[in-house]
């Protein structure tokens, strides 16, 4: 098959889709897929980094905000550890949409999920934003992530998210530390950063 950029809506067949079945922290999660969905078959390394480090270093209340959330690993997860968070989950690809809806329901968490590009959507604030965000968009996206999130987080409001050094750890750090004033690395794993800024 033709090789797509998962932030591209393009028109999928059947024989695009399947199922898989992983495990974060020793819970099993089903999952649908599709070809040319970021990390189909596995939660990969960055968003396990990211989300571990969230659960143990991360006060979460209120309502959290994944922005390109693929099919929806991130947001259910979330979801499944803190029960009494507001979860949504937005991504600018029809599919992923569609892919975290089914999943929210095959994972049973409940979940709201909708097709933004970028915050274009967003009509609320949110205490948390968290992502793994779309790198293969560019730096420009990249950046706009973090600029944009500054407009929808609550007071005191996080943005949280994981960057591997080689993708441009340090200009999105810096990036980070201009728009919000503040920039701490909560974590560093082989070569994947975890940021974090507050909106004070």
């Amino acid at each position: 098959m033709e090789q797509h950029h998962y932030f591209l809506n393009v028109e999928h067949s059947k024989e695009d889709f399947f199922t898989f079945e992983d495990y974060f922290n020793n819970e099993k999660l089903t999952f649908n897929s599709c070809t040319d969905i970021f990390s189909k078959d596995c939660i990969d390394y960055g968003t396990s980094v990211l989300l571990k480090t969230v659960l143990s270093s991360v006060n979460l209340s209120g309502s959290v905000l994944d922005v390109g959330c693929g099919y929806g690993a991130i947001g259910i997860i979330l979801k499944k550890y803190f029960p009494n968070l507001m979860v949504t989950m937005i991504d600018v690809n029809k599919t992923a949409v569609e892919l975290a809806k089914q999943n929210s329901k095959l994972n049973n968490v409940e979940t709201m999920v909708f097709e933004s590009n970028l915050y274009d959507n967003v009509d609320k604030k949110y205490n948390h934003i968290i992502t793994n965000p779309p790198i293969k968009a560019g730096k420009e996206t990249l950046f706009k992530v973090v600029s944009g999130a500054k407009e929808v987080l609550e007071q005191n409001g996080t943005i949280t998210l994981v960057i591997k050094k080689k993708h441009g750890m340090e200009s999105l750090k810096k990036h980070m530390q201009s728009v919000f004033g503040n920039v701490t690395i909560l974590k560093r794993d082989a070569g994947y950063y975890i940021l974090q800024s507050q909106k004070n």
